[in-house]
């Protein structure tokens, strides 16, 4: 059974269509044309703050990890920190149930917010790193309606 399927069944019941966030207009485009899974944060997680989207990609047999937050005007670099962070365990702990292969997976943190917010934030966000299993990984802010294969290929 390849990873994505087994996510897929173990956590059915945790997983949404799109990464998008009602009444922000907040959204992270995906190409459909790869073997993926979204998961929602707050269906597998409701006792701490989590990231708004935990996405899974199957990409020519290289599993690509992206937790992302979506955000319209409010940014809190300190939440958003604590919300990634949150999700990169949870990400972590569903791949060791699919696979034993979690150090090779690529990992993403994402904000993307529809602009607005002090500077000091972002640059604040921008500056913070996330821990995946062993390695720590910058943060990536980009714009609503991004897409997510394009972010990562900027970053390859």
């Amino acid at each position: 059974m390849s990873v994505i399927n087994c996510i897929n069944t173990e956590f059915a019941d945790k997983k949404i269509e799109r990464c998008s966030e009602r009444g922000t207009g907040c959204k992270l485009k995906l190409d459909t044309s790869y073997e993926h899974i979204i998961i929602k944060g707050e269906k597998i997680c409701n006792d701490r703050k989590i990231c708004d989207c935990i996405i899974f990609v199957n990409q020519n047999g290289a599993i690509i990890v992206g937790i992302v937050e979506l955000k319209s005007k409010h940014i809190d670099a300190s939440d958003i920190k604590e919300q990634l962070t949150n999700g990169s365990k949870i990400a972590l702990e569903i791949l060791k149930e699919c696979t034993d292969t979690c150090d090779t997976s690529e990992f993403y943190p994402i904000v993307l917010a529809k602009g607005g917010g002090r500077t000091s934030e972002h640059a604040m966000i921008r500056n913070a790193k996330i821990r995946f299993g062993s390695k720590k990984h910058r943060i990536i802010t980009k714009k609503c309606g991004d897409s997510f294969f394009e972010i990562v290929s900027q970053l390859k």
